[in-house]
């Protein structure tokens, strides 16, 4: 591939509300997310079953390839095509891997029911009218094809004796609000099993979630990892000259508060993962 070199205050060639960076670090970020991911899933692509007899693989929002180029590896014989906005970093891709540049909120251009495994991670919960977006997508799987995701909420919880503290809860109303008015969901990764199963096309919809401490304070180590990995993406974007937050008003001295509350080691504040594999019929 052709070397991308992106300045260290790039973002995404895209008007969409994505809160991280498009540049070196942020890949960095990106391939540290997945290997803690890929340890909690054992080395498996997905909390499914296997599957078997997988002919075309489609990653959407695919951010540095890492999990494209895991299910390339997996599946030597499938087609992998991994699409994102931006371009993929210079690294070497297996020769069934397919990169497009492309935007998952416009036509995109494959035929109805093309694949054996769609993968999508962490794109709903930045993406406008998300849900029109899932339907798309579903339209692209086969009958009996797998739909396999893991996303988010923009949204700090705390289930310590403490109630969530002021600046946390400032963030959450402020972000809420500034986010739904541009048809954005922080709290996508919430509500994806039920709109999975909402659709009707699918013969089962599985999730699980999975609560990741800001604090660095947890038991499992790749839990702990992962939720090392999103608190500092969300505190690099706070502290970003072109951060989204920027336009909801507030204030760097809300922000610092923001990041001494959600590392303090006395709370147990936590951002939520989901885990979603779904068969469609």
């Amino acid at each position: 591939m052709t070397s991308v070199v992106r300045p260290p205050d790039a973002v995404h060639d895209t008007n969409q509300p994505y809160y991280s960076p498009n540049n070196a670090p942020e890949w960095e970020r990106l391939d540290d997310l997945h290997r803690g991911i890929d340890a909690y899933l054992g080395h498996k692509l997905s909390l499914g079953p296997s599957v078997h007899n997988v002919k075309k693989i489609l990653e959407i929002g695919c951010g540095s390839g890492a999990w494209a180029i895991q299910a390339a590896q997996a599946y030597p014989e499938a087609t992998v095509i991994a699409i994102d906005i931006s371009p993929l970093p210079s690294r070497p891709l297996p020769s069934n891997m397919q990169f497009l540049q492309l935007n998952v909120t416009e036509s995109l251009p494959f035929e109805p029911e093309n694949f054996d495994i769609i993968h999508a991670r962490f794109i709903f919960v930045h993406l406008p009218n998300w849900k029109q977006v899932l339907e798309n997508i579903v339209s692209l799987l086969k009958p009996r094809g797998w739909l396999w995701i893991e996303d988010a909420d923009i949204h700090f919880y705390d289930d310590g004796p403490q109630d969530l503290a002021p600046s946390l809860k400032a963030f959450n109303d402020t972000y809420l609000a500034s986010a739904r008015a541009k048809n954005v969901d922080p709290l996508a990764g919430s509500s994806l099993n039920a709109v999975l199963k909402s659709m009707k096309c699918f013969s089962e919809v599985n999730s699980i979630e999975i609560k990741c401490p800001t604090n660095g304070q947890e038991n499992d180590p790749n839990i702990q990892w992962m939720g090392q990995v999103i608190w500092t993406a969300l505190r690099r974007s706070l502290t970003s000259t072109k951060s989204m937050y920027n336009a909801t008003g507030m204030t760097p001295e809300l922000k610092e508060e923001i990041s001494q509350e959600a590392q303090d080691p006395l709370r147990s504040v936590f951002l939520k993962i989901y885990m979603v594999w779904s068969q469609k019929k």
